[in-house]
């Protein structure tokens, strides 16, 4: 994985939300606490699996929606309801990513020694499904699978297009802009996914 992906638009994650996402075929969820801090985790419990997805949020703790584990924000377990008197072991956590905001999107990383990138604060546009390789994505866009951000010129704006792989065939794009009609370029992207997915189909 490179050092950083665009994962989501950060206005796609309110405080107190859970959202699932697939990042290369792997299973993670972000979620923000009432800190305003997106958290990035894998989506499975560590006591039975369950999907953190499913959770909620309080404060700014997330709870398993299957037995009501709690965990922080630093992934760390706080409590298990079974057990409401035991000092929960700091071996149970949830597998936690490195996580960013910046240009108006949630990035994720594997290894966070290398910084991310730092955008300006940005508009968010559009987020878009297109059920196209992401090779075949790119190169429409005029970019390349070795950048996580692609700038695309719109009318009298630039849009940065960050992407991520879902799978072999499903790119995710996350559009913002400085100054973009974000109605005519969720128009335009929308039109680019078209005929992209109709070229497959043909």
């Amino acid at each position: 994985m490179a050092d950083w992906i665009p994962i989501a638009l950060s206005r796609d994650v309110p405080v107190g939300i859970t959202r699932a996402v697939i990042v290369d075929t792997r299973e993670v969820m972000i979620w923000r606490g009432e800190d305003g801090v997106a958290q990035v985790w894998e989506d499975r419990c560590p006591h039975r699996g369950m999907r953190l997805s499913l959770g909620f949020v309080r404060g700014n703790a997330l709870n398993c929606l299957y037995h009501g584990w709690q965990y922080g924000a630093g992934a760390n377990c706080l409590r298990i309801p079974a057990h409401p008197d035991l000092t929960v072991p700091p071996t149970i956590r949830a597998n936690a990513f490195a996580a960013a905001e910046t240009g108006g999107m949630v990035w994720m990383s594997d290894d966070s020694a290398a910084p991310p990138p730092q955008l300006p604060a940005l508009t968010p546009v559009i987020s878009l499904a297109i059920e196209v390789a992401p090779e075949r994505v790119l190169a429409e866009l005029g970019g390349s699978t070795a950048e996580p951000l692609i700038e695309l010129p719109f009318a009298a704006d630039t849009l940065q297009i960050g992407w991520h792989r879902v799978h072999a065939a499903k790119t995710m794009l996350h559009a913002t802009g400085a100054g973009a009609d974000i109605g005519a370029a969720t128009a335009h992207l929308r039109a680019l996914r078209q005929n992209l997915e109709q070229g497959v189909a043909a």
